[in-house]
């Protein structure tokens, strides 16, 4: 069985005709329009064979194009852009062992950005990503985006009987961290299989600018997992004392299991 994906994703911004507040200020000629647009496309295609959660080959092409057509009279332009991939494919897992992972009394007391990942288990995938775009002057623009792909895909996983004294048990933690921090903090906290855990921020800020434009999203994929368990399957994930007195934005995500999926995205754009 043959399975294939197509993504295309097209942003674009379009603004003309700034200076027309100035028309009424005669004699001086006003000044010609200016346009400014931006474009981002992201092209991606994948062809494997998947049988019986077999992968029986893989074949990727991803391109990633961005790019921004301006006014010659445009003063300033700032762009910022942040793109990722991540995939677990074909993947077949026999877990006989505990796991645990812990974050305690740490990452607090910070200004500015924060991003941290915790995860115990197998093939979770988790990522923080930030893109800032900034511009003053007249007919000046900002743009900042970002976009994401997580995909597991013909994962096979079999939780068999621990050894002897021990548990297949997966747990992760975070105690007392991520306190008092002022900008923006993204956290992701995973105990088991299989997880997508994202956090994306996007902020354009233009001053005496024609164009402001920020987008943030994405795609995450769970499918073709094939789970045999012979034990009761036990996931933890806590977090206890932590992400407090916070001055910004907060993104959280906390998950025991298998395959959750769980993304936090903002994007703010601001001329003045």
């Amino acid at each position: 069985m043959t399975a294939m994906l197509q993504k295309k994703v097209l942003f674009v911004a379009l603004v003309g005709m700034f200076g027309a507040a100035h028309a009424m200020e005669p004699p001086t000629q006003p000044n010609p329009p200016a346009t400014t647009s931006n474009k981002i496309s992201n092209n991606l295609s994948n062809t494997y064979s998947n049988t019986n959660v077999s992968l029986t080959g893989t074949a990727y092409l991803e391109g990633i194009a961005v790019y921004e057509v301006f006014d010659p009279k445009a003063d300033a332009m700032a762009s910022a852009q942040v793109n990722d991939v991540q995939k677990n494919l074909g993947n077949k897992l026999n877990v006989t062992d505990p796991t645990s992972s812990s974050v305690s009394g740490s990452v607090s007391n910070i200004q500015g950005n924060a991003g941290v990942n915790n995860a115990s288990g197998f093939f979770n995938q988790q990522a923080n990503n930030v893109a800032i775009g900034s511009a003053s002057g007249k007919n000046s623009g900002a743009v900042a985006s970002t976009s994401f792909e997580q995909m597991n895909d013909g994962n096979s996983y079999t939780f068999a009987e621990p050894m002897r004294g021990t548990s297949n048990d997966m747990s992760a933690s975070i105690s007392n961290s991520l306190n008092s921090i002022q900008g923006n903090a993204g956290v992701n906290n995973a105990a088991g299989a299989g997880n997508q855990q994202k956090n994306d921020v996007a902020l354009a800020s233009a001053s005496s600018a024609v164009l402001a434009t920020a987008s943030a999203g994405g795609m995450q994929v769970n499918q073709g997992t094939s789970v045999t368990t012979f034990f009761p399957l036990n996931g933890t994930a806590s977090i206890t004392g932590s992400v407090n007195g916070i001055s910004g934005n907060v993104g959280l995500n906390n998950a025991a299991g298998l395959s959750n999926q769980q993304v936090n995205s903002l994007s703010v754009a601001a001329t003045h």
